[in-house]
């Protein structure tokens, strides 16, 4: 088993003592609810970043998707319910790292997220049941795994294959991107937008438009 820290992908570290007041995160990590398709692709990219060998493990990710059918409100129109489970960048200092013995946490001094310094950290777990919205995770190795935005540029947000730029243009799609790196009022907005219907087309025909094949093939 590997026991190399995970690495975060921060710009610098900035220590807050105890007591100071700590600015709290602006663009935050958002998730459109019942427009996830569950493909799990952002647990792969985010572990493959955030591995320090480039491992691809989605017990390595700090973003996960979870299914959950008993949950009325995340159901959607067709019985399912794939929830991306992510960071809700609380208010700083987060609960996580109010209930660390070891005050193991400092801030990226770019996004202000809060970061688990593994050299710190004795794996108390207490930010575990400390986070409301159970989103601090346990790698196999016993580390403490959260969400440091990447630095500022989230690779779950970029990997996510809802994308309009991911889609095949081959098939049906009716739905938005699942994941979004916005302010809180820029999300709201997008948030009761309503997806945009792209028409199915066939893939010949997709072919055609592409250019990859001429019409008497």
């Amino acid at each position: 088993m590997d026991t190399q820290p995970q690495k975060e992908l921060v710009t610098g570290e900035t220590w807050y003592k105890p007591g100071d007041e700590i600015p709290n995160v602006g663009m935050k990590l958002f998730a459109l609810r019942n427009q996830c398709t569950e493909c799990n692709v952002c647990e792969v990219a985010c572990s493959l970043v955030h591995s320090p060998d480039g491992e691809i493990n989605p017990q390595l990710s700090r973003v996960r998707i979870d299914h959950a059918p008993e949950k009325p409100t995340r159901i959607n129109q067709e019985g399912l319910g794939f929830v991306a489970e992510i960071c809700h960048h609380c208010g700083n200092p987060p609960p996580c790292a109010e209930v660390c013995p070891t005050d193991a946490f400092y801030y990226d001094p770019k996004t202000l997220a809060a970061v688990i310094d593994q050299d710190n950290c004795i794996q108390c777990m207490e930010c575990v049941p400390g986070c409301p919205f159970d989103v601090v995770f346990v790698a196999p190795s016993g580390e403490l795994l959260k969400c440091d935005l990447c630095g500022g540029d989230p690779v779950c947000v970029k990997a996510c294959s809802t994308r309009p730029e991911m889609l095949n243009k081959g098939k049906q799609y009716n739905r938005m991107p699942v994941l979004f790196y916005e302010e809180q009022s820029d999300f709201n907005r997008i948030s009761r937008e309503k997806p945009v219907a792209r028409d199915e087309v066939g893939m010949m025909q997709a072919m055609l438009e592409a250019g990859k094949i001429s019409s008497g093939a």
